[in-house]
């Protein structure tokens, strides 16, 4: 199988709450295991970016469902391509919660997450993901705190 990875952000329509946030990944681990699909969840103050790898059609469904939930809106896909390899096999969903990470400078990053619903050229928005796709990559091999 020719692995794909989708790349999106997109805006809480209610602020989250821990639990709230728990129970989105705790339904993506358990429904992504089944469609052999990887990837990472961040969170920060309302927005979401999210890493999806797996099958071309696994990944391109869940996507378009995901494009329906009514818990976030502008949901703006940022890159979409095949890779290699996986950057987060073991993880059916990996999650970073940047509000409960203060113990990390995340000055960037936050920019970035603003920029990302901000830039509107696609190759900024490519360059973008990822850069900040390297920095999940390098935290998940050195982790602080992840929820």
């Amino acid at each position: 199988m020719k692995l794909y990875q989708l790349i999106y952000v997109s805006k809480s329509s209610y602020p989250m709450s821990k639990d709230d946030l728990q129970e989105i990944l705790k339904t993506a681990q358990e429904n992504n295991a089944d469609q052999g699909i990887s990837g990472l969840l961040v969170y920060d103050r309302g927005h979401f970016f999210q890493v999806l790898e797996g099958g071309y059609n696994d990944v391109e469904t869940l996507f378009t469902q995901i494009q329906k939930d009514k818990r976030h809106s502008r949901v703006n896909r940022i890159v979409s391509s095949h890779i290699p390899e996986r950057y987060f096999s073991e993880w059916g969903m990996g999650f970073y919660n940047l509000d409960e990470m203060a113990e990390l400078d995340f000055f960037k990053l936050r920019k970035f997450m603003k920029s990302l619903h901000e830039v509107t050229s696609v190759e900024q928005k490519s360059k973008l993901a990822k850069y900040a796709l390297q920095i999940f990559v390098d935290l998940k091999q050195n982790p602080v705190s992840a929820v």
